[in-house]
This record gives structure tokens, sequence and C-alpha cells, in this order.
């Protein structure tokens, strides 16, 4: 082990990360600040320091984007009917059969042809 010799001074101390044992001295406190070795000691990012310049160019006006209006979907008398592949999706009523399967097939020509 590496951490089991007497070094006057100095004690034993497990890092975070891959949980060795190790002298304290040998160990250095990463970004997170954990106590790590050398093999899991990572460096902070260098783009997290960057600071820019402002341009002072700014919209003169802001405001919020207005909320989206809802449209549903557009229902015709036909397409309210319960008939398989004839009601369009969010029209159709269960159990609404009050014209013959027919009469309904004409008004959807008529409509949608």
């Amino acid at each position: 082990m590496p951490g089991t010799y007497f070094k006057h001074g100095s004690y034993n101390a497990i890092c975070d990360v891959c949980g060795h044992k190790f002298k304290f001295h040998e160990l250095k406190k990463d970004w997170r600040g954990l106590i790590v070795c050398k093999d899991d000691f990572e460096h902070d990012h260098p783009q997290k320091f960057i600071r820019v310049k402002e341009s002072g160019v700014a919209v003169p006006i802001a405001r919020p984007r207005p909320a989206d209006i809802s449209v549903g979907p557009v229902c015709y008398y036909p397409s309210t009917h319960s008939y398989a592949d004839m009601a369009t999706a969010d029209c159709c009523v269960v159990d609404r059969v009050t014209l013959p399967f027919e009469v309904c097939l004409e008004l959807m020509k008529e409509t949608f042809y």
C-alpha cells in the first residue's frame, strides 16, 4: 500500500474518489472540493473563468412572448359520427349515429372532396 509507510509530521488519508490510502501531503483539493490523489485530480474547466466584455447593444423594448393561442380541431358534422374511417381526431362522439352510413359518406364527399 502506498500510504502505509511512516513519515514524521504526516498522516494517512483516503482519496475521496478512488478510496485508496495515501499520505496527506500527496493529496490535493480539486475544483469540487474533494481531497484526491494525483491520478483522480481534475482541473476546473478553463472556459468557466472567461469574462465577456459587454457590448452595450440591447433591444430598446423587450417584452415577453405572448401565450400561444390554442385552436381546436375544425369539426364538420359528418366527421363527428362514430363510423369507422369517417371520424376526425378529437371530433368523434361515441355512439353518435344519427344518419345512415351512406348519407354520412355523401356528406363527407361533399365536404372534403
